[in-house]
């Protein structure tokens, strides 16, 4: 390859050699990897794709094929936001079949480069006019002022129906990422979030898969952050029975827009009561979202005041600034300390059995060999110089995090060793984020959950 020829995205054609495109990656999948029963190569192969834009108008998709290894590495070094150079690319036209129109983003070009590992070349692009290709991060793929608003979306799902819309709206709530398994033991990773656009008064949820967003949205701000999602998928859920809006490979989404509707949305629902709260109380917020400082007897007012009726649950997030009275961990075999739960269906497995026996599980069915998880189910009683919270729950990687151990570690213990460790919270001044459920006529009880536990910074630094 003795000369490269820089080519804009609107001018590429088909069968052109040695051309050299600059342009911003918008969003990127997921590498997907399958094995290869070929004489010729054999292993595991992999296949990646992302959108490269180089001007306001102009989009193009890229699909990169290679080994694994190399895929994996590309991926990994070139994330959202990158300016890179796409060298000598292989441009083809989409097949007739219409399947780009469901598993990649429209683009304004008609063709689609391909990278083939040994072939071609992706590379950082560092000069002046960098700055000019970030900015085309903040620019909407579609016209905005085209977006439908979420009130109107909802109610008309069932006529909307697998169909795609465009939503501009504020972000009121990000979880914690959560790592998964599937039944056939894939690892997975994702992210819930909620948005509204002050149309509705409740936000519409969306579930992260895609790495590379899972990562960035670590950086959402609810209240403040603005997102342009573009086509979003109207669809079934089959699992919860009812219509839903859909992120999908289709999707694109534009941080953060730099027009001026992202201000009046924006405007629309900084006055709204949300305080990084889900509307589904098993999806944890962030910890440092959470704002809103609370005593004990505030805690206790907020939970009287309002009644259950019918199916409803109060719930709220707070910062409690607490003194630790008590922790559990006096237990020498560690039961009541550490529960077992089976990696795939999550339930408990008992002391007595292997798996978790769900008969609709590959684990407890005996189709594979059982896989199961080990984490802290802790109780603590707090106290504040208003009351007492007794027996809030401290687990899984809160737990791991406020005692700076590992399950595994806690395991190796001495009774004597695990006191020590008790004792370096027991009387101490913390830092306590709590998510509160209230009772309901089915679950009179209410439950304090412990989403992170440390001594206050005063304390810390003596």
């Amino acid at each position: 390859m003795t000369s490269v020829y820089h080519q804009k995205i609107n001018a590429l054609q088909l069968n052109i050699q040695n051309s050299l495109v600059v342009g911003v990656i918008i969003t990127s999948s997921n590498v997907k990897t399958f094995e290869v029963n070929s004489k010729y190569r054999p292993g595991r192969r992999a296949v990646w794709t992302f959108t490269l834009r180089d001007s306001e108008n102009d989009t193009i998709n890229i699909t990169v094929w290679g080994s694994e290894t190399y895929v994996s590495k590309l991926h990994e070094s070139f994330p959202i936001g990158c300016v890179v150079e796409v060298i000598n690319a292989k441009v083809q036209d989409y097949p007739t079949d219409g399947k780009n129109e469901r598993f990649m983003p429209t683009t304004s070009s008609r063709h689609h480069l391909v990278v083939n590992e040994g072939a071609a070349l992706i590379q950082l692009h560092d000069s002046p006019n960098k700055e000019l290709y970030e900015a085309l991060l903040h620019v909407p793929m579609k016209n905005v002022s085209k977006a439908r608003s979420l009130s109107d979306i909802l109610k008309n799902m069932e006529g909307l129906q697998d169909q795609y819309v465009d939503v501009l709206a504020a972000v009121t709530f990000v979880s914690d990422s959560r790592n998964l398994m599937t039944k056939d033991g894939r690892a997975l990773v994702c992210r819930d979030f909620e948005v509204n656009d002050g149309t509705t008064n409740n936000g519409v949820a969306f579930k992260l898969w895609e790495n590379e967003w899972i990562r960035r949205s670590a950086n959402w701000e609810p209240k403040h952050s603005v997102l342009f999602m573009s086509d979003l998928l109207v669809t079934m859920d089959k699992f919860k029975k009812k219509m839903t809006l859909m992120i999908v490979r289709k999707t694109v989404i534009t941080e953060d827009p730099d027009v001026p509707q992202a201000d009046k949305v924006r405007n629309s629902i900084s006055q709204t009561d949300m305080d990084s709260i889900s509307h589904d109380p098993f999806i944890l917020p962030k910890p440092e979202n959470i704002k809103t400082v609370m005593t004990i007897k505030e805690i206790s007012e907020k939970l009287n005041k309002k009644q259950p009726t019918g199916g409803d649950r109060i719930q709220f997030v707070a910062i409690l600034y607490a003194t630790v009275t008590e922790i559990n961990m006096e237990n020498a075999q560690g039961s009541d300390i550490l529960i077992t739960r089976c990696a795939l269906c999550k339930r408990t497995v008992p002391d007595t059995q292997d798996s978790c026996m769900n008969l609709e599980c590959p684990c407890g069915n005996g189709r594979r060999a059982p896989t199961n998880v080990h984490n802290f189910y802790l109780r603590v009683n707090l106290k504040d110089e208003t009351g007492y919270l007794i027996g809030c729950r401290l687990t899984g990687a809160p737990a791991e995090q406020a005692l700076a151990c590992s399950v595994d570690e806690f395991k190796a213990m001495t009774q004597t060793q695990r006191e020590e460790l008790k004792w370096r919270l027991i009387l101490e001044n913390c830092d306590v984020r709590l998510q509160v459920l209230g009772p309901t006529p089915t679950f009179p009880r209410v439950l304090y959950n412990i989403l992170s536990l440390e001594r206050t910074r005063e304390v810390k630094d003596q």
